[in-house]
């Protein structure tokens, strides 16, 4: 019986992200291609006789149910009637409100380390089911890494993985909140009648890479607001990234480059100018399916 359960936590980037309207819950449609990459936190499980409790390095994050390992920690517990309690440490190392989902991911982390540490062997769609009532992304997390979502985030369609493709990941250091960025959003979906759609893809095939077909519709009511993000994605491209996009609800940007030199050269000149950045690779599997650390 494992003592402690390890488990990586990886980023993502919304490679698409176009909203297609409101919903009656207060949520929002959209359809997004999501993409896992190899910035991971750490998420390390221990038990405990009773309760709950969380501590995170290198972020400041709150220990209670304000925290979303917290809470998934919680749902599963009870879910599984277990009386004994668990303890988390979290190892931050995705910028927090940035826009790479690291509470979600860390939430999903959870859930498989905890169906781990106390033998349940729970499938996929139990965990995605639990995850699903925790926050829109959380599904995305218990998936193989590359998925078209659709819905609130949580109506997946598996696409096939790439290879692994470079990218650089840079975070000016502001943070964004997702809730306001989707309010903003609501105000101006009368005016953007003309929805973007991914490329048509055939079941069985890939995606065009590189993404030309990148988009991300809140850029348009969040790059008015927060001019740093906007300077540090003229900064990628002018040093050879295309496309480069902001991930998510931000602050994050991405840029796709062709090679691991090109990623760390203009990973190096963003950390140049303060920013947060990182030399990464797109991941063709979930590292959170892989053996017990």
């Amino acid at each position: 019986m494992d003592t402690e359960v390890v488990v990586p936590s990886p980023a993502k980037v919304n490679l698409f992200l176009e909203i297609t309207g409101r919903r009656p819950d207060g949520y929002h449609d959209i359809e997004s291609v999501m993409q896992l990459v190899d910035l991971c936190d750490v998420v390390r499980l221990r038990r405990r006789r009773t309760g709950i409790h969380v501590q995170a390095e290198g972020a400041d994050l709150p220990s209670g149910r304000g925290n979303l390992a917290y809470r998934a920690a919680a749902v599963l517990l009870e879910a599984a009637g277990i009386p004994g309690g668990v303890e988390i440490r979290l190892e931050k190392r995705i910028p927090v409100a940035g826009g790479l989902g690291g509470g979600s991911s860390n939430a999903a982390a959870v859930l498989i380390g905890l169906s781990r540490l106390y033998e349940l062997r729970w499938s996929r769609e139990t965990l995605q089911g639990l995850g699903e009532g925790l926050g829109s992304d959380v599904p995305f997390f218990l998936s193989d890494g590359l998925a078209l979502a659709k819905g609130r985030g949580e109506i997946l369609t598996p696409l096939l993985p790439w290879p692994a493709q470079w990218l650089v990941l840079a975070n000016p250091g502001v943070p964004i909140s997702t809730a306001w960025a989707y309010r903003e959003a609501s105000s101006k979906l009368t005016e953007w009648q003309a929805r973007v759609s991914i490329p048509t893809f055939v079941p069985g095939s890939r995606l065009e890479w590189p993404p030309v077909w990148a988009f991300n519709r809140l850029e348009a009511v969040v790059l008015p607001h927060r001019p740093e993000i906007g300077a540090l994605k003229a900064l990628l491209r002018e040093g050879g990234g295309a496309p480069v996009l902001m991930s998510g609800s931000g602050a994050s940007v991405f840029a796709v480059v062709p090679d691991a030199a090109s990623a760390r050269r203009l990973a190096a000149e963003a950390g140049a100018s303060g920013a947060f950045a990182a030399a990464v690779t797109t991941l063709p599997a979930n590292p959170m399916w892989g053996p017990p650390a």
